[in-house]
């Protein structure tokens, strides 16, 4: 199996860094007569990758989390250098410490960060740093520094993210057995001056976006020595972004420079964190001793967040206990979200999905078009048959969201419900779309297209999709 993985980590290496495509080829960096790719060819090639990523890995669904990720980043956006804010988030179902930034604004994050970092302020410290990578524009920079010793196209620096990314430490050690791929990776390490100049940028925007700078270093010290007393076990995140008594001094330096205050945490980074912890937690009694223990030691807003935890672990198998611990944390928290949506869930299982709806659609006429409120609502009409109500939602969040694969996903599954099966083959396509499956959304498309003959602006909008993912399809570089 290793020998299988290095020969196809070395094949996928050795064809994306050498690719050229006639006519629809984009610049390659390191050609001196092209220049540094531009802004909009970063994201067409980025959006190519994450295709790619998202059939390779599993995601996190999760909208409470998913939420929080997106406002934090794009809260931070505008303190950053960040030219494109067009975001693309993912978020990797996975328990290692990692994130990472791609050219084309899209920002990964594992899981695991939300596990390995103690606070808000270090979770945010990580985001901020890769902002900062993306505002420098790195990946460019660097190749084109190193133009003259190993030519690179920007694909196959994606690639070689691609591999890291999905193929796990296993089949990343075994790429690094190959001369090509040793060259990728020393590609993908940033350099010092791009680590320090990220950190003095990210501490900068952290202080501006109301986080507090002294996180960062403090994180990278505890990542720092968890390394060295497990160095087997790296964190996939310091094998290119690697950390010295340098860097960590350095940025300790910096972050001392700003006042030294209070920085209030909010409730909601630890909601999602529980709701990772119960998630890779062995069982849920393992989760609920957890969060006991915090209650017992923690402050207000762990404490607080503590009782979430338990909330959530009993919601499918004490929803009545877990409906009372909710209740006592809106009585403090009354207007969060995330509270109120696991609230109506418990309500849903407790009492009755009528009593559970009502609450989403009382809390959706507030908060018109939320995310983890629509998501939660279309799922009770769901379960309650109401399939003309959940196919109405779930049109409205695939416009609002066209990225989010799961959202198509689903969507097609209730076009199905409802009949409609042309709309179920177009949602179809779009979701094989976004898992670079483009086959099979072609034949989604023609399929489509056959139930749709007597229709002539449908058809006529079926013909416009189907040569965009023709051409998608030509144009990939991977």
């Amino acid at each position: 199996m290793t020998s299988l993985l290095k020969l196809l980590c070395f094949a996928l290496c050795l064809i994306l860094s050498t690719l050229v495509r006639a006519e629809n080829a984009l610049p390659t960096i390191g050609n001196s007569a092209s220049g540094v790719v531009t802004i909009e060819q970063e994201r067409k090639l980025g959006q190519a990758w994450l295709r790619v990523l998202r059939s390779r890995i599993e995601t996190f669904n999760n909208p409470i989390v998913e939420e929080f990720v997106r406002n934090m980043i794009y809260n931070m956006a505008p303190n950053s250098q960040v030219q494109d804010r067009d975001f693309s988030i993912v978020i990797i179902d996975n328990s290692a410490l990692n994130a990472f930034a791609v050219p084309g604004s899209i920002i990964g994050v594992n899981t695991g960060l939300f596990i390995h970092a103690v606070s808000e302020h270090e979770f945010a410290s990580v985001i901020a740093h890769e902002l900062s990578h993306l505002g420098q524009r790195h990946y460019a920079r660097q190749l084109e520094m190193q133009k003259k010793d190993t030519p690179m196209t920007l694909a196959g620096v994606l690639a070689s993210i691609a591999i890291g990314a999905t193929a796990g430490s296993e089949a990343g050690m075994a790429a690094l057995a190959t001369t090509q791929a040793m060259a990728i990776n020393k590609q993908l390490a940033f350099s010092r001056q791009n680590e320090q100049e990220a950190d003095r940028l990210g501490i900068e925007v952290l202080y501006q976006s109301g986080y507090d700078p002294r996180a960062m270093p403090i994180l990278f010290e505890r990542m720092y020595k968890q390394n060295r007393l497990q160095a087997e076990h790296m964190p996939e995140y310091l094998s290119t972004h690697p950390l010295s008594d340098t860097r960590i001094s350095d940025t300790r330096s910096r972050a001392t420079q700003f006042p030294l205050k209070s920085y209030p945490e909010s409730l909601e980074y630890h909601v999602c964190k529980h709701i990772i912890y119960t998630h890779f937690a062995e069982t849920r009694s393992r989760a609920i001793a957890q969060f006991e223990a915090i209650l017992k030691h923690g402050n207000s807003i762990q404490i607080d967040a503590a009782k979430f935890g338990l909330a959530y672990a009993y919601l499918e198998t004490e929803p009545n206990r877990s409906k009372v611990l909710l209740e006592d944390i809106l009585s403090r928290y009354p207007t969060q979200i995330s509270i109120g949506v696991t609230y109506a869930q418990a309500l849903a299982l407790a009492d009755s999905k009528t009593r559970g709806i009502q609450y989403l659609e009382r809390m959706l006429a507030r908060n018109p078009e939320n995310y983890p409120i629509s998501s939660a609502l279309a799922e009770l009409y769901l379960e309650a048959n109401q399939i003309q109500d959940a196919e109405r939602l779930l049109r409205v969040m695939t416009r609002k969201m066209p990225e989010n694969v799961h959202l198509w996903y689903r969507l097609a599954e209730v076009h199905g419900l409802a009949g409609n099966i042309v709309d179920l083959h177009m949602a179809r396509a779009e979701y094989f779309v976004r898992t670079n499956a483009m086959d099979n959304a072609l034949e989604q498309l023609r399929l489509a297209s056959i139930r749709a003959q007597n229709h002539t602006l449908l058809q006529a909008r079926i013909s416009k999709r189907t040569q965009e993912v023709h051409k998608l399809k030509e144009e990939s570089p991977f």
